[in-house]
């Protein structure tokens, strides 16, 4: 017969972490527009993303072609994309730190603006 004290320790054994509520793995998930999707020149396109930071994040930056467009608090909502120049875009969503340096976790996407 196992003490109490064993079994208290095999049950929380299999408990994830802070008093049973696991933690969300870090992550960002832009859902629109979806990789690959063709953009209209003329219109404005709407980011849609969802940010799960990790350790060190305070808040996200938005960067097409390498240049930072956005400053984002929220993690997670909608931003709207000036009129974007035809061609291949890169579009990413990068965490940073209080002093706007990059943590490395980040998303990025292709789309073609034609």
């Amino acid at each position: 017969m196992r003490s109490g004290l064993a079994v208290l320790s095999i049950l929380l054994a299999g408990l994830p972490h802070a008093a049973g509520v696991a933690a969300a793995d870090p992550g960002i998930r832009i859902t629109a527009p979806a990789d690959g999707a063709t953009l209209d020149a003329m219109d404005q396109a709407r980011l849609v993303y969802e940010v799960t930071p990790g350790p060190g994040a305070d808040h996200v930056h938005v960067y097409v072609d390498g240049k930072e467009v956005g400053i984002l608090r929220r993690l997670k909502g909608e931003y709207t994309l000036e009129t974007l120049q035809a061609g291949k875009r890169e579009i990413c969503i990068k965490t940073v730190n209080k002093a706007h340096v990059p943590t490395g976790l980040e998303q990025c996407i292709q789309v073609t603006v034609d």
